[in-house]
């Protein structure tokens, strides 16, 4: 039996993702299809790579991964980053296939990627318009099927390197940024349990939030009550922030203006 994952944008309210499923148990009635995200923000692209990178070490050798989520920004940026979203590129990542646009996932997922890649072959700019129906089932039951690869791609050097912000600490702070958002509220942030030791270690901190001040890092959810804020390192061993029972974009948003602004820096102050 063969995995194959998805992560997209598409949502589950239009018809649109059955029909990627239905295209692909019609090519291979025998495979598994995972939903990874398939209800990310729209263009939320380095949501959607966040997810794909979490969940990649849970899944066997030889899974499928589809990744459909388009970099959206303006003509001039795209040309500088060199993002091209009519191009598709073929990867096999720590013995596991993903299958893309040509738009900087690989270096998100791995900001030292070097592996082969692979331009895929298309037939149409009418397969363009719905790529992850038309042109990636095709694809990835060609995989299934072993079809040699030089059949329906040529390995390419050139393709969109994109690189997800780092933590970066001074004498007197330690800043991250918050990758991912999930559907709980709970805010998951690029400072590590490695990072925080190491620079924070035992001493005083502080992490100032328009409308909370985290002063301490608890074990799990339970060690506070509904309604307070807990801050704690996740099974990925990410710092989080969260309210419990309730979103913690609450304490993470300026209250004057909800609709417009969230934090997305996150700065750890320390003290001697």
């Amino acid at each position: 039996m063969s995995i194959i994952t998805i992560t997209t944008d598409l949502g589950y309210r239009d018809p649109y993702l059955a029909m990627v499923k239905g295209i692909l148990y019609q090519k291979q009635p025998n495979s598994k299809i995972v939903d990874v995200s398939c209800d990310v923000n729209p263009h939320a692209h380095n949501e959607a790579a966040f997810a794909l990178k979490s969940v990649l070490p849970y899944f066997a050798e030889d899974t499928i991964h589809l990744f459909a989520v388009k970099f959206l920004n303006s003509s001039e940026t795209i040309s500088n980053l060199s993002v091209d979203n009519t191009r598709y590129l073929l990867t096999k990542y720590k013995n596991q296939f993903i299958i893309c646009p040509d738009n900087g996932l690989l270096t998100l997922i791995d900001k030292a990627f070097n592996e082969p890649v692979y331009q895929l072959y298309f037939d149409s700019d009418r397969q363009h318009s719905f790529y992850l129906r038309d042109i990636f089932t095709e694809i990835a039951s060609k995989l299934i099927d072993q079809i040699p690869l030089e059949e329906f791609c040529a390995e390419t050097q050139d393709y969109c390197k994109l690189y997800a912000f780092e933590s970066f600490s001074t004498p007197t702070n330690l800043q991250g940024m918050v990758l991912y958002e999930d559907d709980f509220g709970n805010l998951i942030t690029s400072i590590t349990k490695q990072e925080f030791e190491m620079h924070v270690g035992n001493k005083r901190f502080s992490i100032a939030l328009p409308s909370a001040n985290i002063t301490k890092i608890y074990s799990t959810y339970d060690d506070v009550k509904i309604g307070d804020v807990v801050c704690f390192f996740n099974s990925m061993d990410l710092l989080e922030i969260s309210l419990l029972g309730q979103s913690a974009n609450k304490v993470a948003m300026k209250r004057s203006l909800l609709s417009k602004y969230k934090i997305d820096r996150i700065i750890v102050d320390i003290y001697d």
